[in-house]
């Protein structure tokens, strides 16, 4: 039962929205929504990523870390 309950908690190598392979050198996250395990390429975490960035009229070129010259 510990077994299969390890198995169910970790996050699959394929996208939780859209079931595309996950690669992480492209972009794509793995993580935990709570206690649910979470898979995203890169299009669907970018998409997401952006629509929170318009929802909440954030301009991404604001969140530079300040290191910048410009």
């Amino acid at each position: 039962m510990r077994e299969l309950m390890k198995d169910v908690m970790k996050p699959k190598d394929t996208c939780s929205i859209c079931d595309a392979e996950y690669d992480p050198d492209e972009g794509g996250v793995q993580g935990y929504f709570g206690i649910m395990p979470v898979t995203f390429c890169v299009w669907c975490h970018a998409s997401m990523t952006d629509m929170v960035f318009h929802e909440h009229n954030i301009d991404p070129d604001d969140l530079r870390c300040g290191m910048s010259r410009k």
